[in-house]
């Protein structure tokens, strides 16, 4: 999951106090080590933040959701980033050299997982890299915050 799917669904139809079967969801498939972010994405979400998703983040610090990465997350790294590099503007590339964007990616090359990202492929033209453009690059598979509860199985109940 990159930090976006987790700030939407705060800011969405998943906030903590609307749908909190959505995080404990993620909760359980973190533990079974079906669902995962990096600890980069981490990072995004506790730095200079102080609302809820902060501190839902830090109170999860320890738990197997947040990834650091490892040597061969870090090879995966050096092939997406050279990838970038070749392929985008140079203030596009050091903008994406600075977020957990191409750390996600590499894990998810590395693990064989998918991307959880709101954003959506762009025309081959753009100047801007993409997670799914990037991803589509290198046979990994994206989907949105909406379509990942069902996939996972999930089912919500209504409390009250």
């Amino acid at each position: 999951m990159d930090s976006d799917t987790f700030i939407e669904a705060k800011n969405g139809a998943y906030g903590f106090d609307i749908a909190p079967g959505f995080w404990e969801l993620i909760d359980r498939k973190s533990s079974e080590l079906v669902v995962a972010s990096s600890t980069l994405v981490y990072g995004e979400l506790v730095d200079h933040s102080t609302d809820d998703l902060s501190a839902w983040a830090k109170a999860r610090r320890n738990e197997p959701l947040w990834v650091a990465p490892d040597r061969d997350v870090q090879e995966a790294y050096g092939e997406i980033a050279a990838y970038v590099a070749g392929r985008y503007p140079p203030e596009r590339v050091a903008e994406s050299l600075k977020g957990a964007d191409l750390w996600l990616i590499a894990q998810a090359r590395t693990l064989g997982g998918r991307i959880v990202t709101l954003e959506t492929m762009v025309d081959a033209r753009s100047r801007k890299p993409k997670i799914p453009n990037i991803c589509a690059h290198f046979g990994i598979h994206t989907s949105n915050t909406s379509g990942m509860p069902r996939s996972l199985g999930a089912v919500f109940d209504l409390r009250s």
